[in-house]
This record gives C-alpha cells, sequence and structure tokens, in this order.
C-alpha cells in the first residue's frame, strides 16, 4: 500500500520546515502536511480517516495545546497499526519518553532531532 498521506506535526516553524525539505529529498513523499499540534492533526484525521489508505505521520511531543501524548492517546481509538505510522521526532533527551513511546503500538520509532536524510530514507523502506 503506497503512503498516501505524510503528516508533520510540530509546533516549530522551523522545525516543520526542516522536515519538509528532507522528507522530500529523501523521496519519502512529496508534500507532507504540516499541523501545528495533537489537535489539528487529530480533528483533521477523523475528516479523512479509512483503513484503505496509508499514514505516516512524524510526532514532536511537546507542544501546546494537545501534546503528542494526548494525541497518541486520542488516535488509538480509531487508528491501526496496519496502516497508521507514527514516528516521534523530538528534541527531548529524557529517557523516560524513550521508554514511554514503547507502550503505544502506533510508534515505530523514536527519533532524535535533527533527523538525517539517511534515517528517513532508512524510514522509508520500513513503510514501503
Amino acid at each position: 500500500m503506497p503512503v498516501r498521506h505524510v503528516f508533520i506535526v510540530d509546533d516549530d516553524p522551523i522545525a516543520v520546515m526542516i522536515m519538509k525539505r528532507l522528507i522530500a529529498k529523501s523521496d519519502f513523499h512529496p508534500s507532507p502536511m504540516p499541523f501545528e499540534n495533537g489537535l489539528t492533526v487529530l480533528n483533521h484525521l477523523k475528516g479523512i480517516y479509512t483503513p484503505a489508505d496509508q499514514y505516516v505521520i512524524f510526532l514532536d511531543i511537546n507542544m501546546p495545546v494537545m501534546n503528542g501524548w494526548e494525541f497518541l492517546d486520542a488516535i488509538t481509538d480509531f487508528a491501526d497499526t496496519g496502516n497508521t505510522i507514527v514516528f516521534l521526532v523530538t528534541s527531548s533527551t529524557d529517557e523516560a519518553d524513550r521508554v514511554r513511546s514503547e507502550q503505544y503500538s502506533l510508534v515505530a520509532r523514536y527519533l532524535s532531532k535533527p533527523v538525517s536524510v539517511a534515517a528517513l530514507e532508512e524510514l522509508k523502506g520500513s513503510v514501503q
């Protein structure tokens, strides 16, 4: 199943710009959609989600309105590991965050910022 929807969820516009460029440069996806917090992407997903499509979400942890953990708790109600993959992309160096990420079946990888093109190319291979 080809990756149809790629979302970047981060409140830092510079981080979003960098991720968009890296995702395009690695040929992961031509036009990832940015969202500034978990609530905006959650509302978007509720309107478009279908089991027939594949979703890849690059998710920051620390954001206002709805943080990454709150988003993961909410999306678990309707998303499925068969078509939804979340990559946590964070500047957090707290080992407790890495351990907590392992509690979510949708989280495929915990990545520290900055992410490299090589890391994205590796991730691309794991979702296609």
